[in-house]
């Protein structure tokens, strides 16, 4: 019989999950060219970043806990009655690979690059997907990108943060902390902040979102 891990346990897991697919992002945009990805669309960015960080999954530079990662791009996602090609599909997806259930982690991305990237970034495509529960809904966490395509990483955060604020009902957030700093100290982690919403249907419980701030100015 297979002993189970304590919930404690279970959370370092998933925890040092997170952060290892935050690192990859990290890694997979240090090998792309981010200038000429200034003005490109998501779909454009959220692509380069997984053909990056699949090339350095296969290559010789490849770091021994990255053998167990898989990274997918726009993967169609199972949601209560919504089937076929009408799933939707979440921007990228890692996955850990071995025997039995396979953890995985799910992130959104959106350009910030104008007056209302905000909005867009908590609306219904966006964060609220996670608290309607279409997206990560077996997950305690998941992760939102933000492609920094004007000003500085310094007034996004500060413009998500008042973001955030003004939509505490809309998106959940009860009287959990909201964007908080995140503990590491890994190159390019520095500005990860983390968010808890109370989902929509409640017996899924809550979830966190990591959300990291890839500079592409």
């Amino acid at each position: 019989m297979l002993d189970i891990p304590s919930e404690s346990l279970q959370a370092a897991y998933r925890l040092a999950f997170v952060r290892n697919c935050m690192i990859l992002i990290v890694h997979a945009r240090e090998r792309l060219a981010p200038h000429s990805l200034a003005t490109a669309e998501e779909p454009h960015i959220t692509g380069e970043l997984v053909r990056s960080a699949k090339v350095l999954l296969e290559s010789t530079e490849v770091e021994s806990w990255m053998e167990h990662i898989e990274v997918l791009d726009d993967p169609p996602q199972n949601a209560p009655n919504r089937y076929g090609k009408k799933r939707p599909r979440i921007d990228i997806e890692f996955v850990t690979t071995g025997r039995g259930r396979r953890p995985r982690f799910l992130i959104e991305a959106k350009r910030l690059y104008r007056s209302d990237s905000v909005s867009e970034y908590f609306a219904s495509g966006g964060l609220q997907m996670f608290v309607q529960g279409q997206y990560a809904a077996e997950w305690p966490s998941a992760g939102m990108l933000g492609y920094v395509q004007s000003a500085t990483f310094a007034t996004w955060l500060e413009r998500l943060a008042a973001g955030l604020a003004d939509r505490r009902i809309e998106v959940a957030c009860g009287d959990a902390p909201e964007w908080e700093p995140v503990a590491w100290s890994d190159k390019g982690l520095e500005t990860v902040r983390v968010s808890r919403h109370q989902r929509a249907l409640r017996h899924l419980g809550q979830v966190e979102i990591f959300h990291l701030l890839l500079d592409f100015v």
